[in-house]
């Protein structure tokens, strides 16, 4: 066919996208100013765009823009971008100078609150001059049907280096984009995809016959998860419609006290993670006047299924749903962490990951409904809020020679979920996001503050 059409889970974030509602991830990082500028102390943004550009060959998609097929009937493809202008995606901006981290968080809000242009390929990349100490802040921005947490990693490896020097391979030829299919070719090759159908349930009928065990497994994890879906959380502060504006605020720990916390309890990152934000929340609860006692968050935390061959190059969503109850009744933090592990390691053997996957293949084959059953399916996810833990490089990266010194992700928000706590790992120390609606949560730089408390209080016990 010469084009790749879109997975259902890819599929499911434009499904899900609203005016108010865009569905991009990024990331906010600090660099190095000083190899970046030339003698005169200006950004050399020529060169950082040909340097972008000079990358682009290693992550083929981000030069792809999405190709609908007529009336709904299937999922989109992927077609190159004949028009593709490198000049749209990388972008030149400034604080007034000396900008603070508050101006660069204000402005990194603001820029995550505008959607992406589906006529292009989805992402940009924000220079940011102007900052305290001459740094230079990086704002990347990209949907989430190019990928999930860790592919959005495997895209920024592809543009960043691990060295300040590093060899640079011959560049390879001129890029030549393909023709996309006519939209009346695409639709004839979605509808006989539909026909196609019914011969591979046929197939895996048979398959059935012979070994039943997966099917009656995975059957079992739909009726548990559907009965998950059922059963809706006590709604938190949080838990109302969102409009279109964002407040984004990060926050940090040194993860080497998150090692020494991991060692002591014998439990994961992600739990100490999810304990350390169980403490904030109910710091940040009980501080508005808000009955603690009793009551539990329900965390809907993604679950990687990446395997190590669909690292590089290959984007798109490899993930799945674990729902974690946050224990936010719980004043003693050692209890809490052991209550999240409790939660973590029975939830890993419930089968609701498996269960949510399945519950989004099955929306995507109804074609003619398979927007909207998106929308409500996404909408019915009973939790309160998202917590996502992706694990980063473990040592520096490098922009043109410039030192990467800090980075923090974003992960949106919708409707009845207002609140998204993103982390990543990088260089010896974890990066918080956190992002809400701006009239929903104006107070969201205390739930910060509490997280990073929570981390020195869980080291220091």
């Amino acid at each position: 066919m010469g084009y790749d059409r879109l997975s259902a889970s890819d599929t499911a974030f434009l499904r899900v996208e609203t005016a108010h509602e865009p569905q991009h991830v990024g990331s906010l990082s600090v660099l190095e100013g000083a190899p970046l500028r030339d003698s005169a102390g200006r950004i050399r943004f020529d060169d950082v765009v040909a340097h972008v550009e000079g990358r682009l060959h290693r992550v083929p998609r981000l030069r792809q823009r999405i190709m609908d097929v007529p009336y709904g009937q299937g999922r989109p493809i992927w077609v190159d971008d004949t028009e593709f202008d490198i000049d749209h995606h990388v972008r030149l901006t400034a604080l007034p100078r000396p900008g603070d981290d508050a101006q660069l968080a204000a402005l990194k809000s603001r820029l995550q609150a505008v959607s992406l242009d589906r006529n292009r390929p989805l992402w940009e990349m924000w220079i940011v001059d102007g900052l305290a100490g001459d740094d230079v802040g990086l704002i990347l921005k990209v949907h989430h049907a190019l990928g999930d947490g860790i592919a959005n990693v495997d895209l920024a490896l592809a543009l960043l280096d691990l060295e300040a020097d590093p060899e640079e391979p011959d560049p390879p030829g001129p890029w030549r984009p393909r023709a996309g299919p006519s939209p009346s070719r695409l639709l004839l090759d979605s509808l006989w995809d539909q026909a196609a159908r019914p011969a591979r349930r046929a197939r895996s009928a048979r398959a059935l016959v012979r070994d039943p065990g997966p099917a009656i497994r995975s059957v079992t994890n739909v009726i548990r998860t559907a009965g998950d879906f059922g059963a809706r959380p006590e709604p938190a502060p949080w838990n109302v419609p969102v409009g279109r504006h964002r407040r984004w605020v990060p926050a940090e720990v040194p993860f080497s006290s998150v090692r020494e916390v991991r060692a002591r309890h014998r439990v994961t990152v992600n739990d100490v993670v999810l304990a350390a934000c169980a403490g904030a929340l109910r710091t940040f609860l009980v501080e508005r006047g808000e009955e603690v006692d009793g009551r539990s968050m329900k965390a809907m935390t993604p679950v990687s299924l990446r395997t190590d061959q669909e690292h590089g190059d290959t984007l798109g969503n490899r993930v799945s749903l674990m729902m974690v109850d946050l224990p936010v009744d719980e004043p003693d933090p050692d209890a809490r962490l052991d209550r999240v592990h409790a939660v973590t390691t029975e939830a890993k053997r419930s089968g609701l990951v498996d269960g949510a996957e399945t519950i989004v293949r099955l929306a995507d084959g109804i074609t003619p409904l398979a927007a909207p059953l998106t929308r409500l399916v996404s909408r019915r996810i009973p939790m309160n809020l998202v917590v996502t833990n992706i694990p980063g490089p473990p040592v520096p990266l490098y922009l043109m020679g410039s030192r990467l010194l800090r980075t923090y992700p974003y992960v949106e928000v919708i409707d009845n979920e207002g609140l998204t706590i993103a982390v990543v790992s990088y260089d010896d120390r974890l990066f918080f996001g956190l992002t809400s609606d701006r009239d929903v949560l104006p107070d969201l730089g205390r739930v910060a503050e509490s997280i990073e408390k929570e981390f020195r209080v869980l080291a220091s016990r």
